[in-house]
């Protein structure tokens, strides 16, 4: 009998910790700030999609190529197709960066546009003109295709 009271007790504490615990979580979801993304879901509004990517690009300058220039890929590796081209010194609006094809030990590529073509450009020859670079991108590129 004794050790059923005890039981009987324990069992009631629990379901009273995870009354207070379900109600704490509760009142903490609802101060979340209004608009950010709730569970842990990357995607926000639309509102906020598009503020984030107009604070996203960072401006780059092409560097390191001995004035020969670069190729921009269509993919984040050298032997993606060739979307447009790039002088030394030019100047290169980058979006956000993703992982892709190593270029002297260097396996970031930033996606931007040139010429009204968007595509990938090797981190190994851009330099951040504010210091920072490009988030990362939230999908990236299938290297399979």
């Amino acid at each position: 009998m004794f050790v059923s009271l005890r039981v009987g007790l324990f069992v009631r504490v629990l379901v009273v910790a995870a009354m207070v615990a379900a109600g704490l979580m509760l009142v903490l979801s609802s101060r979340a700030e209004p608009g950010a993304p709730q569970g842990g879901d990357r995607r926000a509004g639309t509102e906020q999609v598009q503020a984030n990517e107009a604070a996203a690009e960072t401006r780059y300058r092409v560097s390191g190529t001995d004035g020969a220039g670069l190729n921009v890929r269509a993919c984040p590796d050298a032997d993606c197709v060739k979307v447009g081209w790039i002088d030394e010194g030019a100047p290169f609006v980058g979006t956000c960066w993703e992982p892709g094809a190593p270029v002297s030990g260097n396996t970031m590529w930033v996606s931007g546009t040139v010429d009204g073509r968007t595509g990938f450009i090797s981190a190994h020859y851009l330099r951040p003109e504010s210091g920072v670079g490009a988030p990362a991108c939230e999908d990236p590129v299938d290297l399979a295709r």
